[in-house]
Protein backbone atom coordinates (compact mmCIF):
# COMPACT_ATOMS: atom_id res chain seq x y z
CA UNK A 1 0.00 0.00 0.00
CA UNK A 2 1.16 3.50 -0.90
CA UNK A 3 1.95 6.08 1.98
CA UNK A 4 -1.23 8.24 2.88
CA UNK A 5 -0.77 11.57 1.25
CA UNK A 6 -3.49 13.00 2.98
CA UNK A 7 -2.86 16.68 4.76
CA UNK A 8 -3.87 16.73 8.57
CA UNK A 9 -3.29 14.45 11.67
CA UNK A 10 -4.21 11.10 12.12
CA UNK A 11 -4.06 8.09 14.38
CA UNK A 12 -3.44 5.04 12.73
CA UNK A 13 -3.65 2.14 15.13
CA UNK A 14 -1.64 -0.97 13.96
CA UNK A 15 -0.94 -2.79 17.26
CA UNK A 16 -3.90 -2.85 19.96
CA UNK A 17 -2.90 -6.01 22.00
CA UNK A 18 -1.04 -6.26 25.53
CA UNK A 19 1.16 -8.31 26.79
CA UNK A 20 3.36 -10.76 25.71
CA UNK A 21 0.73 -13.26 24.17
CA UNK A 22 0.42 -14.35 20.66
CA UNK A 23 -2.99 -13.35 19.87
CA UNK A 24 -5.06 -14.54 16.33
CA UNK A 25 -6.78 -10.99 16.41
CA UNK A 26 -4.47 -8.64 17.89
CA UNK A 27 -0.77 -7.30 17.04
CA UNK A 28 0.81 -6.37 19.61
CA UNK A 29 0.29 -2.38 20.76
CA UNK A 30 1.83 0.48 18.55
CA UNK A 31 0.50 3.79 16.85
CA UNK A 32 1.52 5.69 14.23
CA UNK A 33 0.32 9.60 14.27
CA UNK A 34 0.71 10.83 11.05
CA UNK A 35 0.92 14.60 10.48
CA UNK A 36 0.90 16.35 6.97
CA UNK A 37 2.27 12.72 5.57
CA UNK A 38 4.95 12.78 8.11
CA UNK A 39 5.22 9.73 10.40
CA UNK A 40 5.53 8.99 14.20
CA UNK A 41 5.66 5.77 15.60
CA UNK A 42 4.79 5.15 19.26
CA UNK A 43 5.70 1.14 20.27
CA UNK A 44 6.87 -1.73 18.24
CA UNK A 45 4.55 -4.32 19.21
CA UNK A 46 4.75 -7.88 18.11
CA UNK A 47 3.33 -8.32 14.20
CA UNK A 48 2.49 -4.20 13.90
CA UNK A 49 4.83 -3.83 10.81
CA UNK A 50 3.23 -5.60 9.01
CA UNK A 51 0.41 -2.85 9.92
CA UNK A 52 2.70 0.18 9.28
CA UNK A 53 3.35 -0.55 5.92
CA UNK A 54 -0.97 -0.08 5.19
CA UNK A 55 -0.63 3.04 6.50
CA UNK A 56 2.69 4.98 5.63
CA UNK A 57 6.09 3.96 3.81
CA UNK A 58 9.31 4.01 5.43
CA UNK A 59 10.42 7.62 4.06
CA UNK A 60 7.68 8.71 5.91
CA UNK A 61 8.68 7.68 9.76
CA UNK A 62 10.43 10.44 11.48
CA UNK A 63 10.80 8.88 14.76
CA UNK A 64 10.40 5.96 17.01
CA UNK A 65 9.27 6.74 20.64
CA UNK A 66 9.13 3.59 23.27
CA UNK A 67 7.09 4.13 26.28
CA UNK A 68 8.84 1.68 28.04
CA UNK A 69 11.09 -1.66 27.36
CA UNK A 70 8.50 -4.68 28.16
CA UNK A 71 9.22 -6.65 25.16
CA UNK A 72 5.58 -6.38 23.97
CA UNK A 73 6.42 -3.10 23.19
CA UNK A 74 9.71 -3.69 21.38
CA UNK A 75 9.30 -7.36 19.72
CA UNK A 76 9.32 -5.27 16.30
CA UNK A 77 12.04 -2.44 17.18
CA UNK A 78 14.56 -4.14 14.98
CA UNK A 79 12.45 -5.08 12.11
CA UNK A 80 11.59 -1.29 11.70
CA UNK A 81 15.08 -0.18 11.98
CA UNK A 82 16.27 -2.82 9.72
CA UNK A 83 13.94 -2.88 7.48
CA UNK A 84 14.08 0.98 6.08
CA UNK A 85 17.58 0.92 5.94
CA UNK A 86 18.55 1.88 2.01
CA UNK A 87 16.22 -0.67 0.56
CA UNK A 88 15.49 0.99 -2.78
CA UNK A 89 11.95 2.08 -2.88
CA UNK A 90 11.43 1.37 0.76
CA UNK A 91 14.39 3.40 2.30
CA UNK A 92 13.99 6.09 4.93
CA UNK A 93 13.91 9.43 3.60
CA UNK A 94 16.18 11.01 6.69
CA UNK A 95 18.21 9.71 9.85
CA UNK A 96 15.28 8.35 12.29
CA UNK A 97 15.25 9.36 15.59
CA UNK A 98 14.85 6.73 18.19
CA UNK A 99 13.80 7.98 21.91
CA UNK A 100 13.10 5.80 24.94
CA UNK A 101 13.64 5.08 28.31
CA UNK A 102 17.40 5.51 29.70
CA UNK A 103 18.88 2.86 32.48
CA UNK A 104 17.70 3.32 35.81
CA UNK A 105 20.56 3.98 38.19
CA UNK A 106 19.58 0.90 40.27
CA UNK A 107 17.53 -2.09 39.78
CA UNK A 108 13.54 -1.16 40.50
CA UNK A 109 12.58 -3.04 43.56
CA UNK A 110 9.46 -2.04 45.90
CA UNK A 111 12.24 -0.64 48.83
CA UNK A 112 15.91 -1.54 49.84
CA UNK A 113 15.64 -5.12 50.96
CA UNK A 114 14.13 -6.12 47.60
CA UNK A 115 16.63 -4.28 45.44
CA UNK A 116 19.03 -6.67 47.22
CA UNK A 117 17.82 -9.67 47.35
CA UNK A 118 17.21 -9.05 43.20
CA UNK A 119 20.63 -7.91 42.69
CA UNK A 120 21.78 -10.79 44.07
CA UNK A 121 19.25 -13.18 41.78
CA UNK A 122 19.72 -11.77 38.54
CA UNK A 123 24.10 -12.20 39.14
CA UNK A 124 25.02 -9.78 37.04
CA UNK A 125 22.41 -9.21 34.92
CA UNK A 126 21.95 -5.78 34.24
CA UNK A 127 19.09 -3.31 32.53
CA UNK A 128 19.70 -1.58 29.12
CA UNK A 129 19.37 1.95 27.79
CA UNK A 130 17.33 2.84 24.60
CA UNK A 131 20.53 3.54 22.90
CA UNK A 132 21.73 -0.07 24.89
CA UNK A 133 19.06 -1.99 23.11
CA UNK A 134 19.45 0.07 19.04
CA UNK A 135 23.22 -0.53 19.32
CA UNK A 136 22.76 -4.10 20.06
CA UNK A 137 20.35 -4.77 17.53
CA UNK A 138 22.33 -3.06 14.93
CA UNK A 139 25.80 -4.33 15.83
CA UNK A 140 24.90 -7.30 16.92
CA UNK A 141 22.02 -8.98 16.63
CA UNK A 142 21.67 -7.97 13.40
CA UNK A 143 25.55 -7.37 12.69
CA UNK A 144 26.07 -10.20 10.08
CA UNK A 145 23.40 -8.89 8.09
CA UNK A 146 24.30 -5.32 7.94
CA UNK A 147 28.02 -6.83 7.27
CA UNK A 148 26.79 -8.67 4.27
CA UNK A 149 24.57 -6.19 2.73
CA UNK A 150 27.51 -3.66 3.80
CA UNK A 151 30.10 -5.96 1.51
CA UNK A 152 27.22 -7.16 -0.87
CA UNK A 153 24.52 -4.50 -2.00
CA UNK A 154 26.91 -1.12 -1.28
CA UNK A 155 24.77 0.05 1.38
CA UNK A 156 26.45 2.72 4.08
CA UNK A 157 26.61 2.73 8.05
CA UNK A 158 23.09 1.99 9.45
CA UNK A 159 24.04 4.31 12.72
CA UNK A 160 23.94 7.39 10.28
CA UNK A 161 20.20 6.32 9.20
CA UNK A 162 19.48 5.49 13.08
CA UNK A 163 20.16 7.60 15.70
CA UNK A 164 18.98 6.77 19.70
CA UNK A 165 18.71 8.92 22.08
CA UNK A 166 17.72 8.58 25.99
CA UNK A 167 14.82 10.54 27.27
CA UNK A 168 16.12 12.09 30.38
CA UNK A 169 13.96 12.98 33.03
CA UNK A 170 14.51 16.31 34.77
CA UNK A 171 16.41 16.40 37.88
CA UNK A 172 13.36 18.59 39.60
CA UNK A 173 11.11 15.33 39.17
CA UNK A 174 13.47 13.55 41.69
CA UNK A 175 12.98 10.14 40.09
CA UNK A 176 14.35 6.79 41.69
CA UNK A 177 14.02 3.32 40.18
CA UNK A 178 13.12 2.44 43.92
CA UNK A 179 11.96 5.37 46.07
CA UNK A 180 10.49 7.11 43.57
CA UNK A 181 9.40 5.85 40.75
CA UNK A 182 6.14 7.88 39.49
CA UNK A 183 6.86 11.26 40.95
CA UNK A 184 4.34 13.92 40.14
CA UNK A 185 5.77 16.44 37.95
CA UNK A 186 4.72 18.06 34.38
CA UNK A 187 5.17 17.08 31.16
CA UNK A 188 8.22 17.34 29.13
CA UNK A 189 9.51 17.85 25.95
CA UNK A 190 11.61 15.22 24.27
CA UNK A 191 11.35 16.04 20.87
CA UNK A 192 9.97 18.62 17.97
CA UNK A 193 9.85 19.68 14.67
CA UNK A 194 8.14 21.88 12.03
CA UNK A 195 4.67 19.77 12.72
CA UNK A 196 4.79 18.50 16.25
CA UNK A 197 6.03 18.64 19.74
CA UNK A 198 6.30 15.60 21.78
CA UNK A 199 6.20 15.41 25.40
CA UNK A 200 6.63 12.79 28.02
CA UNK A 201 5.47 12.24 31.64
CA UNK A 202 6.49 9.08 34.27
CA UNK A 203 3.21 6.91 34.68
CA UNK A 204 3.12 3.97 37.17
CA UNK A 205 3.68 0.71 35.81
CA UNK A 206 5.27 -0.73 38.94
CA UNK A 207 8.30 -1.75 38.66
CA UNK A 208 8.58 -1.34 35.29
CA UNK A 209 11.12 2.08 35.63
CA UNK A 210 11.04 4.05 33.79
CA UNK A 211 7.39 4.06 32.28
CA UNK A 212 6.41 7.12 29.94
CA UNK A 213 3.24 8.56 28.19
CA UNK A 214 3.80 10.61 25.26
CA UNK A 215 1.38 13.31 24.21
CA UNK A 216 1.68 14.67 20.48
CA UNK A 217 0.47 18.32 19.39
CA UNK A 218 0.16 20.12 16.33
CA UNK A 219 -1.13 22.59 14.30
CA UNK A 220 -4.56 20.46 14.14
CA UNK A 221 -5.09 19.00 17.48
CA UNK A 222 -3.14 16.63 19.93
CA UNK A 223 -3.28 13.02 20.80
CA UNK A 224 -1.71 11.44 24.47
CA UNK A 225 -0.87 8.17 24.54
CA UNK A 226 -0.84 6.25 28.06
CA UNK A 227 1.71 3.94 27.85
CA UNK A 228 1.32 1.47 30.44
CA UNK A 229 0.00 2.53 33.62
CA UNK A 230 -2.14 1.76 36.33
CA UNK A 231 -4.96 5.01 37.23
CA UNK A 232 -2.21 7.93 37.11
CA UNK A 233 -2.73 11.69 37.67
CA UNK A 234 0.43 12.10 35.79
CA UNK A 235 -1.59 10.79 32.85
CA UNK A 236 -4.58 12.78 33.21
CA UNK A 237 -2.30 15.79 33.36
CA UNK A 238 -0.43 14.84 29.82
CA UNK A 239 -3.83 14.42 28.62
CA UNK A 240 -5.56 17.55 30.06
CA UNK A 241 -7.64 18.97 27.46
CA UNK A 242 -6.29 16.50 24.73
CA UNK A 243 -8.53 16.14 21.47
CA UNK A 244 -7.92 12.27 21.72
CA UNK A 245 -6.55 9.75 24.69
CA UNK A 246 -5.35 6.69 23.22
CA UNK A 247 -5.34 4.38 27.34
CA UNK A 248 -4.64 1.06 27.99
CA UNK A 249 -7.07 -1.02 29.40
CA UNK A 250 -7.61 -4.20 31.27
CA UNK A 251 -10.04 -6.61 31.90
CA UNK A 252 -8.44 -8.29 35.19
CA UNK A 253 -11.27 -10.89 35.60
CA UNK A 254 -10.67 -11.94 32.08
CA UNK A 255 -7.18 -12.44 31.56
CA UNK A 256 -6.98 -14.26 35.59
CA UNK A 257 -9.54 -16.76 33.97
CA UNK A 258 -7.04 -17.80 30.85
CA UNK A 259 -3.78 -18.76 33.52
CA UNK A 260 -4.21 -22.14 35.07
CA UNK A 261 -3.78 -21.91 39.23
CA UNK A 262 -0.25 -21.68 40.64
CA UNK A 263 2.33 -19.88 42.22
CA UNK A 264 3.14 -17.85 38.58
CA UNK A 265 -0.32 -17.44 38.34
CA UNK A 266 -0.58 -15.41 41.79
CA UNK A 267 2.68 -13.29 41.06
CA UNK A 268 1.51 -12.21 37.35
CA UNK A 269 -1.97 -11.13 39.51
CA UNK A 270 -0.10 -8.85 41.34
CA UNK A 271 1.54 -7.52 38.50
CA UNK A 272 -1.69 -7.09 36.51
CA UNK A 273 -3.48 -5.06 39.62
CA UNK A 274 -0.85 -2.51 40.04
CA UNK A 275 0.57 -1.42 36.86
CA UNK A 276 -2.64 -1.61 35.03
CA UNK A 277 -5.71 0.23 34.52
CA UNK A 278 -8.99 -1.70 35.17
CA UNK A 279 -12.02 -0.72 32.52
CA UNK A 280 -13.48 -0.01 35.90
CA UNK A 281 -11.72 3.08 36.74
CA UNK A 282 -10.19 4.45 33.02
CA UNK A 283 -13.46 6.56 32.60
CA UNK A 284 -12.75 8.08 35.83
CA UNK A 285 -9.25 9.02 33.92
CA UNK A 286 -10.44 10.61 31.04
CA UNK A 287 -12.98 12.54 32.30
CA UNK A 288 -10.98 14.19 35.14
CA UNK A 289 -8.14 14.99 32.57
CA UNK A 290 -11.22 16.74 30.42
CA UNK A 291 -10.02 14.70 26.95
CA UNK A 292 -12.48 15.13 24.34
CA UNK A 293 -12.55 11.90 23.00
CA UNK A 294 -11.72 8.21 24.87
CA UNK A 295 -10.07 5.41 22.64
CA UNK A 296 -9.30 2.27 24.48
CA UNK A 297 -6.23 0.24 23.45
CA UNK A 298 -3.49 -2.38 24.48
CA UNK A 299 -6.23 -4.24 25.36
CA UNK A 300 -5.73 -7.30 27.91
CA UNK A 301 -6.70 -10.34 27.31
CA UNK A 302 -5.89 -9.69 24.01
CA UNK A 303 -6.77 -13.08 22.53
CA UNK A 304 -10.50 -13.48 20.62
CA UNK A 305 -13.87 -13.42 22.96
CA UNK A 306 -11.30 -13.40 26.30
CA UNK A 307 -12.54 -9.69 26.96
CA UNK A 308 -15.46 -8.53 27.59
CA UNK A 309 -15.46 -5.43 25.17
CA UNK A 310 -19.95 -4.96 25.74
CA UNK A 311 -18.72 -4.50 29.67
CA UNK A 312 -15.48 -2.01 28.61
CA UNK A 313 -17.63 0.19 26.79
CA UNK A 314 -21.14 0.36 29.23
CA UNK A 315 -18.87 0.82 32.63
CA UNK A 316 -16.29 3.91 30.96
CA UNK A 317 -19.30 5.18 29.69
CA UNK A 318 -21.13 5.65 33.40
CA UNK A 319 -18.18 7.71 34.37
CA UNK A 320 -17.25 9.50 30.81
CA UNK A 321 -19.99 10.94 28.65
CA UNK A 322 -18.30 11.89 25.56
CA UNK A 323 -17.53 9.86 22.90
CA UNK A 324 -15.34 6.55 23.50
CA UNK A 325 -14.41 3.58 21.27
CA UNK A 326 -12.25 0.27 21.81
CA UNK A 327 -9.85 0.33 18.81
CA UNK A 328 -9.26 -2.80 16.67
CA UNK A 329 -5.96 -2.90 14.49
CA UNK A 330 -6.04 -0.74 11.81
CA UNK A 331 -8.89 1.53 12.41
CA UNK A 332 -7.75 5.02 11.65
CA UNK A 333 -8.64 8.47 13.88
CA UNK A 334 -8.88 12.02 12.03
CA UNK A 335 -8.09 14.58 14.16
CA UNK A 336 -9.73 18.08 12.65
CA UNK A 337 -11.09 21.42 14.12
CA UNK A 338 -13.73 20.59 12.94
CA UNK A 339 -16.50 19.83 15.75
CA UNK A 340 -17.23 16.13 14.60
CA UNK A 341 -18.27 13.60 16.96
CA UNK A 342 -15.75 10.23 17.21
CA UNK A 343 -18.81 8.12 16.35
CA UNK A 344 -19.38 9.05 12.81
CA UNK A 345 -17.69 5.91 11.60
CA UNK A 346 -17.04 4.70 8.08
CA UNK A 347 -15.68 1.22 7.26
CA UNK A 348 -13.17 1.42 4.69
CA UNK A 349 -11.53 -1.76 2.26
CA UNK A 350 -9.61 -3.10 5.15
CA UNK A 351 -12.37 -3.84 7.05
CA UNK A 352 -10.93 -1.01 9.63
CA UNK A 353 -13.09 1.75 11.08
CA UNK A 354 -12.02 5.39 10.10
CA UNK A 355 -13.41 8.01 12.44
CA UNK A 356 -13.16 11.68 12.90
CA UNK A 357 -12.14 13.66 16.06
Amino acid sequence: MTSDSLDGMSVHTLGTGGGPIVSSSRAGTSTAVRVDGATYLFDCGMGSIRNYRRHAGWGDLRGVFLTHHHSDHIYDLGSYLSTGWQVPGESFSAPINVFGPGKPERIPALDGDHERALTAQLNGRSMSSTTDIVDSLLDKVFASDIAIRMADEKRTEPHEWIRAHNIEIPDAAAADAVDNRHPEMEPFVVFSDELVTISAILVDHRLCFPAFGFRIDSKYGSVAISGDTAYSTNCMKLAHNVDLLLHEVIDLPGILSTFPDGPTRDGIEVHLRESHTSYMDVGQVARLSGAKSLVLHHVVPNTPGAADLAAMLSTVRKDYDREVMIAEDNDVYRISPRETAIGEAVAHNSGAVEVTV
